[in-house]
């Protein structure tokens, strides 16, 4: 039953690897974000936040981030989420919907969240705000960056295919598996100790069932999403990719980018750039360091339209069309 637990907070909790008192101060602070509202064309709506990154008079770029797996807000870890960013960005982060403003998602997140917390919803509410942001500033955007993390990596792979506005993906803690065999692998080399299989004959009797719960989500989730898979998405792409996980990852395995990897080498693709952070899990922290920041910062790196020496080594080898050579 402990194991459980955990695998269910690691889920429902990617978002930040601070302690959950910490992001509820964090969620009451004077630095808190404000919520704002966005209202879907089928009536629905959702709660957002944004703020900016770098120099509010060069802006050139809008990062989207949406979802998480559960219900808690991205409130509790913004914007301090994506410290390492160098960039001249306003910040876009989009809740699901029917999540309040200061939700931890430790509790019960509703019957009207669990009945639009899927795949479809999700894609469909990420476009239109996407589409919504971008059309609504006079100038258009040198960069649109989506930012997917462990769940919604799946929207933001298929999102960028959806969309000519989108000019970057970055990835964190997901690859190219599908939920199935990525809990098989897990299983297989002890990081889980339920069983998949016989839970999934469960769930597969009953597959629409929104009330009956397996291991921290409703039986719909898992028919859903378990055998989605997500490489025909990666490969349609010709955009920059950054991918980042941690080499401990136990919801992830790191084999799923290594799949990935192969897949676009296979393909003749050079647009997709993996970083496996040693000793780092699902929030890529570990052995006392925070990788995140510097993921940001590579990030901020491929936003760069030229090689620059001041960001650093890891800025110097892009193979993008958009990157000149070094002289």
């Amino acid at each position: 039953m402990r194991l459980l637990t955990l695998f269910a907070l690691s889920l429902a909790f990617v978002l930040s690897g601070c302690a959950i008192i910490q992001r509820t101060a964090h969620m009451y602070g004077s630095e808190a974000l404000q919520p704002h509202s966005f209202f879907y064309t089928d009536g629905g709506s959702s709660i957002y936040y944004s703020f900016i990154v770098g120099d509010a008079a060069q802006l050139d770029t809008m990062v989207f981030f949406y979802g998480a797996t559960g219900c808690p807000s991205w409130k509790s870890v913004m914007p301090g989420y994506v410290s390492g960013l160098t960039a001249n960005a306003r910040v876009f982060v989009l809740n699901k919907r029917y999540v309040p403003d200061r939700s931890t998602g430790l509790f019960d997140c509703g019957r009207d969240f669990h009945l639009v917390n899927n795949p479809d919803q999700w894609i469909a509410d990420y476009s239109e705000f996407i589409a919504a942001q971008v059309g609504s500033v006079a100038a258009k955007p040198k960069n649109v960056v989506l930012v997917g993390v462990s769940e919604g990596a799946l929207p933001a792979t298929k999102v960028a295919g959806l969309s000519h506005a989108v000019t970057h993906l970055a990835i964190i803690g997901s690859g190219g598996y599908s939920m199935r065999k990525s809990l098989a692998l897990l299983k297989q080399r002890g990081a889980i100790q339920f069983d998949v299989n016989a839970a999934w004959e469960k769930i597969a009797v009953d597959p629409r069932n929104i009330e009956k719960d397996w291991y921290g989500n409703r039986y719909r989730w898992w028919s859903d999403i378990m055998d989605i898979d997500p490489l025909p998405d990666f490969l349609k792409l010709n955009i920059p990719i950054l991918i980042g996980i941690g080499e401990q990852d136990e919801s992830v395995p790191v084999e799923s980018v290594q799949f990935l990897e192969a897949k676009f080498k296979d393909a003749g693709k050079n647009n997709l750039i993996a970083r496996v952070y040693p000793g780092a899990d699902h929030r890529l922290s570990g052995n006392g360091s925070h990788y995140r920041r510097e993921f940001f910062a590579e990030l901020g790196c491929l936003l760069q339209p030229t090689h620059d020496d001041s960001l650093g080594p890891a800025c110097l080898s892009y193979p993008f069309p958009n990157r000149k050579p070094m002289p």
